[in-house]
This record gives C-alpha cells, structure tokens and sequence, in this order.
C-alpha cells in the first residue's frame, strides 16, 4: 500500500480514477500497477492481483547451504517386515491388501529378492511400527552462497567473445 499523504495525484492505471485514499502497488497478470482500493479488492478477489511490497519491506533470508536428506533401506528389511507382520497375525494377503501391492510382490520383499521403495518402506514402517530407513546426509560440496546484493546474469553467464 502506498501512503496517502503524498502530494503527487494518483490514478488508478486499471481504471483511470484518481485515486483518493490508500493506493495499492500490486501485480496484475505479471504487470506492476497502482490501484485504487476499488480495483485492487475486485482484482485481489479473483486471484488475478496481489501486493508488491516494497525492498525495504521484503523479508532477508540467508542463504544456506541445502541439506540433502537421502534415506537407505536397513540390511535385514526382509526379516524385520516378516516377523512383524507375523507378531501381527496377518498373513502375506492381509499386509499386502493393507499395502495396497501385491502379495507376490511382498513375497519378494520378505525373501530378500526385492528392495521395497522408499514410499513403500514408509508405509510399511507406520503400518508394522518398525523401523526400515535409516537417514543419510551429505552436504552439495558445489554449492556456494550467493554474492550478498544478490546474483546478476554475469555471475551466471559466460560470455564467450569470438576474436577476429
């Protein structure tokens, strides 16, 4: 919202109005405009506007180095997910009709000869309260923060100039 106390005459660049009162500085369809409140609120309703806020309003964030969380299926996923389902009392049908798989597929799981998929592995662990992914972090050694007023296209263009 722009204040009103300023000197200078707005008008509405939707509508043409001058604009007494609050102005507002929206976008609108990717466009930066001034709007009075009558614009701003009818635009604002259907989703096609919304504030700009000024640089001094905008929020600094630091930049930080990403954390990349991977996760690992445990060695012994095939004995843990069988003797749980067999504390349980179900069969191979009732946990993979639970599972939303196929038994055959399960059947695979508990022999060792299939890995399940990380989902699968998370559904499973809630379902049998068992534990089958262990975290694995690394940090990315490439990245480097940007330049603290931001990153311009020279940071990331390479201009290759052709000498005569």
């Amino acid at each position: 919202m722009i204040g009103s106390s300023q000197r200078e005459t707005l008008y509405c660049e939707v509508c043409g109005s001058e604009i007494r009162g609050p102005a507002y500085r929206a976008e609108v369809d990717g466009v930066e405009m001034t709007l009075c409140p009558s614009c701003y609120y009818k635009l604002s309703k259907s989703g096609r506007a919304r504030l700009v806020r000024r640089r001094s309003e905008r929020r600094v964030r630091r930049p930080r180095r990403p954390r990349i969380e991977m996760y690992d299926i445990v060695g012994d996923y095939d004995e843990r997910i069988r003797s749980a389902r067999e504390a349980k009392g179900w069969s191979t049908a009732v946990l993979a009709q639970k599972l939303r798989i196929s038994e055959s597929m399960l059947k695979k799981i508990e022999s060792g000869k299939m890995k399940p998929t990380i989902d699968l592995a998370r559904r499973m662990e809630k379902l049998l309260g068992i534990e089958l992914l262990v975290p694995t972090e690394f940090e990315d050694e490439e990245y480097t923060a940007p330049p603290p007023g931001g990153l311009t296209l020279g940071d990331i263009v390479v201009v290759r100039r052709d000498e005569d």
